[in-house]
């Protein structure tokens, strides 16, 4: 192995509000307002809106670099020169990330006025259903009474007045 080839460190973790406002020299609700307020890149490993936190070094560096707010809120330590094509895939990631942010609303309104065109023909054909039960037609003629049938009609019918009653 040659001495010139740079080792891959894996990324170092920040642990914890408590690391994390360490490791930025600030308090721990200074570091979750800034997480609420500025967009401070934190994850939950539950999932969750609220509790456990983890953060990698390199992320924090990066936001804190991206940030206009270093200077106005004196974050500790100058943060490093990142090498052109970090800044450059963040930028990207950000631009691809608005785009499908866009693409997501335009769904979203899509889906919604599918849902709510369907809900009103849902709407429509019950009320047709409904105008429509009693009344005898040639493709569904009401059976004699007495027959098999008209027994067997009146128990479904039944059924289904009585599920809407409820």
């Amino acid at each position: 192995m040659r001495a010139s080839r740079k080792r891959i460190e894996p990324p170092q973790f920040l642990s914890g509000w408590k690391d994390i406002a360490n490791y930025l020299g600030k308090g721990v609700r200074t570091v979750q307002r800034y997480e609420r307020e500025l967009g401070l890149p934190v994850r939950r490993p539950a999932g969750k809106p609220r509790g456990s936190v983890v953060a990698t070094k390199p992320e924090i560096d990066a936001w804190v670099a991206a940030s206009p707010i270093r200077e106005a809120f004196r974050l500790s330590g100058p943060a490093p020169d990142l090498p052109a094509s970090t800044t450059t895939a963040i930028k990207n990631g950000l631009e691809q990330m608005c785009r499908l942010r866009d693409q997501m609303m335009a769904l979203r309104a899509e889906v919604k006025t599918s849902v709510q065109l369907l809900r009103e023909s849902v709407h429509g054909l019950q009320g047709e259903l409904n105008a429509n039960r009693w009344r005898e037609t040639a493709a569904f003629p009401i059976p004699e009474r007495g027959s098999r049938t008209k027994r067997m009609f009146d128990l479904l019918t039944a059924d289904m007045l009585q599920r809407k009653a409820n």
